[in-house]
């Protein structure tokens, strides 16, 4: 009987056994990724002149506003927070928007990766990628990839550099009203049209956050009024005691 012998290639896969395969190694890829610009962030900051010396035992006032802001308890939990959950259904049950629900960690993975589609499979692989990220990565390393590299406003990639550019100071200058103005621009970034208007008014670098919030009301009135409420919610955070590892 002639038997017929077929390439390895021809063989049939099934496809959820490809796909699963493809998702795994695009889940490798990624994590490889992440911790390479994570570790590069971290050896090769003084490059850019990074002023933090972040640490878990002594936070400077920027580190405390920003933790206080969008993660308490990113020194607690292991990229994944389930009360940030239960609070986003609660804001949008409350206000009909769900935001608010991403850890930090998760927040890194978005920014390494570049991706930024609303989709339940990209935030299942970031939520994943922030879970293995905590296994491979220490807390304070992917801290200070995220305060380096988060968006802080028009041209303003990193707190190092919309504390000079916003206030003319380091970062680790910082007073706490000031520390507490640049959190409060993670999620309302600092717009082009005030940022223009203020370094041409002749006023910049302006020393008080307040004064900046006022002089934004007439260029960006709905921005002004958000920031001001951030802004106040932030300097409470010097009174929190924040648990770490």
């Amino acid at each position: 009987m002639l038997k017929l012998k077929i390439p390895p290639s021809k063989i049939h896969k099934p496809s959820t056994q490809l796909s699963l395969k493809k998702f795994l190694l695009g889940l490798n890829r990624d994590l490889d990724s992440i911790k390479d610009a994570v570790n590069w962030n971290r050896d090769y900051g003084f490059y850019f002149d990074h002023s933090l010396q972040l640490n878990c035992e002594t936070m400077s006032n920027l580190e405390m506003a920003v933790l206080y802001l969008e993660d308490r308890r990113f020194y607690v939990h292991k990229g994944i927070e389930l009360r940030s959950i239960v609070r986003a259904l609660k804001r949008l049950l409350q206000h009909g928007r769900i935001n608010g629900i991403s850890t930090i960690d998760q927040q890194v993975v978005r920014i390494a990766t570049r991706r930024f589609e609303r989709s339940f499979s990209r935030k299942a692989n970031e939520i994943t990628l922030a879970w293995l990220l905590n296994l491979h990565l220490s807390k304070r390393s992917i801290f200070e990839y995220y305060i380096y590299n988060a968006y802080f406003g028009y041209r303003m990639q990193g707190c190092e550099v919309a504390s000079r550019k916003i206030f003319g100071l380091h970062a680790s200058d910082l007073n706490e009203r000031q520390a507490s103005f640049i959190a409060s621009l993670l999620p309302l970034p600092f717009p082009k049209e005030v940022y223009q208007r203020y370094t041409e008014s002749g006023l910049h670098p302006l020393d008080d956050p307040s004064d900046i919030i006022a002089f934004a009301e007439s260029v960006a009135p709905r921005w002004s009024r958000r920031v001001m409420y951030r802004f106040n919610i932030a300097q409470q955070a010097y009174d929190f005691k924040f648990r770490s590892l």
